[in-house]
């Protein structure tokens, strides 16, 4: 009796155990959905934060200043010290829809933070920052693209690093050049993107030895989208094409 007792009373602390770890990997799983967001020559559509690391958010609630996203992260860092080392990865997903009459021709990603490095130790004490820019294009000349026809533009990524020796408190960084797609370059004549679709992932990452701190912060993070308007001669041609493309996809 007292065995059966003591194995029930192990398996009732094992399922506690498991609906906690569960409930974390749910946080963490969780996603959260930020609307639509209207700039002056661009829409942002569904904009959503998700992370497999930590618990959302961890960007924050972005607010639109012309035909940018701009998020404020509050939260976002990552965190080691005496021999630990932390990863903390965000992404976002969401699509841009030109307004009528532009077309999209770049997406960039600006992001900047600062970082922490103490105490007495090797490069095996660190601080990394990376970023990834996925971007498809899913419609031409307001024709909407399905299936093989949606054009997946190479990705684009940037990363960030600094270790011991050498303390570093409070200081910044960022990627100097940011990561920028050229939509424009994926199509051809009288082509203009008018809706693309963007994952970005995001990654914080720090180590540690015995002794020592590591720490870094992502603090500002911009998404800016170029567009074009095309000239009055080349409306015609866009919609020749647009209707080009569009007898194709009922073909296919």
């Amino acid at each position: 009796m007292a065995f059966r007792e003591k194995m029930s009373g192990v398996w009732t602390k094992a399922i506690a155990a498991m609906v906690v770890c569960a409930a974390g990997s749910m946080a963490q799983a969780a996603i959260i959905s930020y609307g639509n967001f209207s700039g002056a020559d661009v829409d942002y559509i569904a904009v959503t934060e998700s992370s497999g690391t930590d618990a959302v958010p961890l960007f924050d609630t972005p607010a639109i200043i012309t035909n940018s996203l701009d998020f404020d992260p509050k939260s976002f860092v990552s965190y080691a010290s005496n021999g630990t080392a932390d990863v903390t990865d965000g992404q976002l997903n969401f699509d841009i829809v030109a307004h009528a009459g532009k077309g999209i021709t770049n997406v960039t990603l600006n992001e900047r933070g600062d970082y922490t490095l103490v105490e007495t130790g090797t490069a095996s004490t660190s601080v990394n920052a990376g970023a990834v820019v996925f971007v498809k294009i899913t419609e031409i000349n307001n024709i909407p693209l399905a299936g093989n026809q949606i054009i997946s533009i190479p990705a684009v990524n940037a990363t960030y690093h600094d270790a011991l020796p050498g303390a570093e408190v409070s200081t910044p960084w960022k990627f100097p050049l940011g990561l920028h797609v050229n939509v424009a370059a994926a199509l051809g004549p009288n082509q203009t993107a008018t809706r693309v679709q963007v994952v970005l992932n995001n990654t914080l990452t720090s180590t540690s030895e015995a002794s020592t701190l590591a720490f870094i912060a992502k603090k500002d993070f911009v998404v800016d989208t170029d567009v074009t308007v095309p000239e009055p001669a080349a409306l015609g041609m866009l919609a020749i094409a647009g209707l080009a493309l569009l007898r194709q996809r009922r073909v296919d």
